[in-house]
């Protein structure tokens, strides 16, 4: 039953649903209903007003026919009716028996009490027929046993009420069309906005930091906020850039121990002959001492081959022959430059001794006098 609801419901446009729009709605709202209750009040007096007056006329016009002579009172009675071009006043005289005996007034109403103005409805007799009028009536019984009745017409109340309800039609209206349309502008001025700085925000998440909220200069909170924001990814982008360069320095710190062990068990790999002697140059490279620059990592058995004469030939430390003496300097000439290239780069001097060492174990021939 929902779906098919959901299903069948419209939805409403985008400017509809934005928080602007329903603001605009709810303050165009309660100034319909706060002009209302102005109105409301400005009617409820007015015509509070208006009734009191009309009580105290008729109370007046009373006072003064009844203490009169029944002629004179006839008389007082159809001059008041003569002089009335708006058809507004209401006054009868009836017998004992209840029947009229002056005045324009068919009959008298039921249940009114004496001498309290109230309203009621009665039909009036003229020259123009009968007409069934709402007025404000008074009666007074006269010590002859007659009533006297005097009233007047609420027409003019009426004509205000109608004043005000067509007032109200002719300035809400318009006023509350007017708040409809400004609050759809201001919706869609905030929604492209919105619009806007929600692409921004996808180029963000999909990973282009250099990407800043839009901002128009007009200072408003949007603007502080996009400026605040911008602040932020400005932040965040540097750090970023920051953990970018402490990655690299990681990589490039152990890349230099990582060349050192890797060329350690290469070396042993290469001149180990026996299973135990491998398994001390693998002790060694991962505990062993780490020498400086000039040993270049050498194995301990090649330290030991230049302290002591070896069984093989080969000559003591320091003599060598012309040809090894010349293979030995282009060796050392050919390493340093690689060293000085690297350290020139940047790079360090570790990593110019690890070049020396790889230099070192792939050309040197004294590895092969050891082997």
């Amino acid at each position: 039953m929902s779906a098919a609801w959901a299903s069948s419901s419209v939805r409403l446009p985008d400017f509809a649903r934005t928080t602007t729009f329903r603001w605009t709605l709810a303050v165009a709202g309660a100034f319909v209903l706060c002009t209302l209750l102005l109105f409301g009040f400005v009617y409820w007096q007015t015509a509070a007003y208006m009734t009191s007056s009309f009580d105290r006329l008729i109370t007046g016009e009373v006072s003064l026919i009844a203490p009169d002579t029944p002629e004179h009172r006839l008389e007082l009675i159809v001059n008041r009716l003569r002089d009335d071009p708006r058809r507004i006043r209401i006054a009868g005289l009836f017998g004992a028996d209840t029947l009229r005996t002056a005045g324009n007034l068919e009959s008298l109403p039921v249940g009114l009490a004496p001498d309290v103005p109230t309203d009621a409805t009665v039909v009036r007799l003229d020259g123009q027929g009968r007409e069934t009028q709402n007025v404000r009536l008074v009666l007074h019984p006269l010590p002859s046993g007659e009533v006297l009745a005097i009233g007047r017409s609420n027409g003019e109340i009426e004509e205000i009420a109608e004043i005000v309800g067509r007032a109200l039609g002719l300035g809400l209206l318009p006023a509350f069309a007017l708040a409809v349309g400004i609050g759809m502008v201001l919706s869609l001025r905030a929604l492209d906005r919105l619009t806007d700085v929600n692409r921004k925000i996808q180029r963000i998440v999909a990973g282009d930091l250099r990407e800043r909220l839009p901002t128009r200069g007009s200072d408003d909170p949007f603007d502080q906020l996009a400026v605040s924001v911008n602040r932020m990814l400005g932040e965040i982008e540097a750090l970023i850039h920051e953990i970018a360069g402490v990655g690299d320095d990681i990589a490039h710190d152990l890349r230099t121990p990582l060349t050192r062990v890797r060329v350690r068990l290469e070396r042993g790999r290469e001149h180990a002959t026996t299973l135990e002697e491998l398994r001390t140059v693998a002790d060694q490279a991962i505990t062993g001492p780490r020498p400086g620059v000039g040993d270049c990592y050498r194995p301990a058995a090649y330290r030991r081959d230049r302290a002591q004469p070896s069984a093989r030939g080969v000559r003591r430390r320091g003599s060598r022959s012309p040809a090894g003496a010349r293979g030995g300097r282009s060796l050392r000439a050919d390493c340093r430059g690689q060293a000085r290239h690297l350290s020139g780069r940047g790079r360090g001097r570790g990593r110019a001794c690890t070049a020396i060492a790889i230099c070192c174990s792939r050309r040197s021939p004294i590895w092969s006098t050891t082997r």
